[in-house]
């Protein structure tokens, strides 16, 4: 199984006791024509400022009709004036476009709270604005859509094994001090909000292998994901057989053999 094939990998997403019956509930209702997903060019930056996020929301069909569903953002997207929030449908099992215009509630997966208003909230993940509160942590677009790429691929290869071991959080805190040295960043790291941002993350395959290919164009980024891998890896203290063929593939790719 090559690095590619992990693509396919589908993370559960962490979720408050009230929400657990969601993943395994069938939704009656219909969706709509235009919430199919659409592919779009996108720069990485707009990829990047919302992807693996987990949220659950309230949204209504085209007829009105009212449905809760769990879903792990990729991206927020504009067709024909519409503003449409792309992500996988844990309920369908596939890629969805909802229109943020019928997104009646959005709630925050681990403590159940909402996160209204909506328009407020995904605000904070506009590419095209410098955000002076929220979610920036103090960075730039650019600084902010590394540091995401590289807590979705910690939190990746953290979960993929359906297993959260103590250790791997605190790996992911070092990576993140670790990133605010090598890039010599002046404002302060609000290390608990980046992790609590960082619990809510259930990135698949795509948004893994995507910031795969960030980290090989970003030699410190690279060094930080590789050096920070292997301390996953080793978290339990146990090695597997697979887990040291992951650590060789991801060493090869980022060092250019594939």
């Amino acid at each position: 199984m090559a690095l590619r094939d992990l693509i396919a990998t589908i993370v559960k997403p962490r979720l408050h006791g009230k929400f657990e019956h969601l993943l395994d509930s069938d939704l009656s209702v219909e969706d709509d024509h235009d919430d199919l997903a659409v592919d779009e060019d996108l720069s990485p930056e707009e990829a990047e400022q919302i992807a693996g996020l987990n949220l659950v929301i309230e949204y209504q069909n085209a007829k009105g009709e009212l449905s809760q569903r769990i879903i792990t953002c990729k991206h927020l997207q504009v067709r024909a004036d519409k503003h449409y929030i792309k992500a996988y449908c844990h309920h369908r099992r596939s890629i969805r476009s909802f229109r943020k215009d019928r997104v009646i509630e959005i709630f925050d997966p681990i403590t159940g709270e909402s996160l209204n208003p909506v328009d407020a909230y995904f605000a904070q993940f506009a590419a095209d604005v410098v955000p002076t509160s929220g979610l920036s942590w103090g960075l730039s677009i650019n600084r902010r859509a590394s540091l995401i790429a590289l807590l979705n691929a910690l939190v990746f290869l953290a979960r993929c094994d359906k297993n959260y071991h103590p250790f791997e959080r605190l790996c992911i805190e070092q990576a993140i001090t670790k990133f605010w040295l090598e890039f010599e960043l002046l404002c302060d790291c609000d290390m608990e909000d980046i992790l609590s941002y960082a619990d809510r993350l259930s990135p698949d395959g795509e948004v893994f292998w995507l910031a795969m290919h960030k980290f090989k164009s970003d030699p410190i980024l690279a060094k930080i994901f590789q050096r920070t891998s292997r301390l996953l890896i080793e978290a339990d203290g146990i090695v597997q057989n697979a887990e040291a063929f992951w650590a060789i593939e991801i060493d090869d790719f980022l060092n250019g053999s594939h």
